[in-house]
């Protein structure tokens, strides 16, 4: 009763702590649910090598992710040429693991954003303010393979943010539109495949859950804007969606000790967009 009660009062003071930071904190990307085993909050035995039960079957979890988009190349009409989305992204999320199987949970933060595109002879960019973002999803163990301790991970996510317009340009030449609008809305499936490995050192020993994936992702990015030095020229990328709807990934997950309540994430997404997350994650 009293380690229920505890991970009770931790989940009122991460929610709270999450709420009043989350412009200046963000979301990791821990892939493998049974790591950490250490709790920051509840003292835990280990007993044979087992889990405390309490804790095995429910995790609280907080995590940071500072992700950084280089190019996200977006499928436009036949009027629009080479657009492009990058930015930053900085989200702070909150889990609730329950039997070491599914995750759910959910992501608040802010975004750093701007798109750029040709309008015919046109040179067009559109830089966003920071913007509040909210997402959620869930992820879930699918298969381990005992003999190899190879194990499938699936993950399903969705985040939006409408951030206010910072600035416009047309060919270099500012533009000034109250109206403007900047609406991105992105969601993401994937399949990955991991091994936790423990890696003995000198003074301790460390986990690492190296892994890799694919994704099916897409987005709907909604930009328009008025030039009143152009009153008859629609500038607008309709309702633009990712160029390319598949994606891999290549990233991997540290403990620091196997006693560690906290993991260190890092991971690279490749061909649909070019992207680095860098995050940690710790179990209360």
């Amino acid at each position: 009763m009293r380690k229920k009660f505890l991970i009770f009062i931790s989940l009122i003071f991460t929610i709270g702590y999450i709420a009043r930071f989350s412009y200046a904190a963000t979301i990791g990307n821990s892939l493998d649910l049974d790591v950490p085993e250490r709790s920051a909050i509840l003292r835990q035995e280990v007993v044979e090598g087992t889990l405390d039960e309490c804790e095995q079957a429910v995790k609280v979890k907080a995590s940071f992710d500072m992700e950084f988009v280089f190019n996200k190349d977006l499928h436009v009409t036949n009027e629009l040429q080479k657009a492009e989305l990058k930015g930053q992204w900085y989200m702070g999320k909150l889990g609730l693991t329950l039997f070491n199987r599914v995750e759910p949970y959910v992501k608040i933060g802010t975004s750093n954003l701007e798109v750029k595109w040709k309008h015919n002879a046109q040179e067009i960019e559109v830089d966003a303010d920071s913007g509040f973002t909210l997402g959620g999803g869930v992820k879930a163990n699918i298969w381990e393979f005992e003999n190899s301790g190879i194990r499938l991970t699936g993950d399903v996510q969705y985040r939006t943010t409408e951030p206010d317009v910072g600035g416009i340009t047309v060919n270099g030449t500012s533009v000034i539109d109250k109206g403007a609008t900047f609406k991105v809305d992105e969601w993401q499936a994937g399949l990955f495949m991991s091994k936790k490995f423990e890696i003995p050192l000198k003074l301790q020993s460390i986990y690492t859950v190296p892994y890799t994936g694919v994704t099916y992702a897409d987005s709907n990015v909604d930009v328009s804007f008025k030039d009143s030095n152009s009153p008859g020229t629609d500038y607008s990328l309709f309702d633009a969606n990712n160029k390319k709807l598949y994606g891999f990934v290549l990233g991997c997950d540290v403990v620091p000790s196997l006693g560690s309540s906290f993991i260190y994430s890092i991971e690279l997404r490749l061909v649909d967009e070019v992207a680095l997350s860098l995050g940690g994650t710790v179990k209360f």
